[in-house]
């Protein structure tokens, strides 16, 4: 399905079946609404399902943030008349289920890798102003531009905008959610580091499941995955 949002054309699938339940995924940056094809398919015969194609590496024509990317999730569970949803998220789609609760109800949340909380200390500090002055240098500039995420280097001007938007967000005080949570992790996971998933299990009460995997530990372990969401929505 297509929705039109801010002269964007955005892809979504919407299974709605006769359940009073909706499960809302969100995906990780570089994702898509197939991200969670696999246990889609394992509710889409009970529960409503709602799967969005966030522009994160798309190309678009605007620049997006967080707030942007949560208005349009937003508008499309208000399209079809959502008011409360059941959310399974991954990395930066955990940025937006933290803006979202504060727009709509959400009963439940599966959290796997998810992004947005970042240690910060008075010597990070002193050398992320110093990396400020040393990129005004054309040599440190160039080493910059040299050494930076091959993610980030291979994006267009507007989507690397949009990138750093994103990842220049901590939202270690919009973490704490009112409903039951699962946390799903992968010990090996050097993107979204263990010590977050420890965190928002003691602010959240929430059960944590922590594999031998990485970031992407909900689709290398995923039986396990899947096997721990089934139960969590029982």
């Amino acid at each position: 399905m297509n929705f039109l949002f801010n002269g964007e054309v955005i892809d979504y699938d919407f299974y709605k079946k006769a359940a009073a339940q909706t499960i809302l995924f969100l995906h990780g940056w570089g994702g898509n609404k197939n991200s969670f094809v696999q246990t889609i398919n394992l509710f889409k015969q009970k529960f409503n399902i709602v799967a969005i194609t966030m522009p994160t590496i798309l190309k678009t024509n605007m620049i997006w943030d967080n707030e942007l990317y949560c208005e349009l999730v937003f508008s499309i569970l208000k399209a079809h008349n959502i008011n409360e949803v059941i959310v399974v998220c991954h990395s930066f789609g955990f940025r937006v289920a933290c803006l979202l609760k504060q727009k709509i109800n959400i009963t439940k949340i599966v959290v796997t890798g998810g992004a947005g909380a970042k240690k910060t200390n008075i010597f990070k500090r002193i050398q992320q102003n110093n990396n400020k002055i040393l990129l005004k240098n054309k040599k440190f500039k160039y080493l910059f531009n040299n050494i930076a995420s091959k993610d980030y280097k291979n994006l267009p001007y507007i989507n690397k905008q949009t990138f750093k938007r994103v990842v220049n967000t901590n939202y270690k005080n919009l973490m704490r959610f009112a409903c039951p949570m699962l946390l799903f992790w992968g010990k090996k996971d050097v993107e979204t580091k263990l010590w977050i998933a420890k965190r928002l299990s003691k602010q959240n009460n929430a059960k944590l499941i922590v594999t031998d995997g990485d970031h992407f530990a909900y689709l290398k372990q995923s039986a396990l995955f899947n096997n721990a969401v089934v139960e969590f929505l029982k």
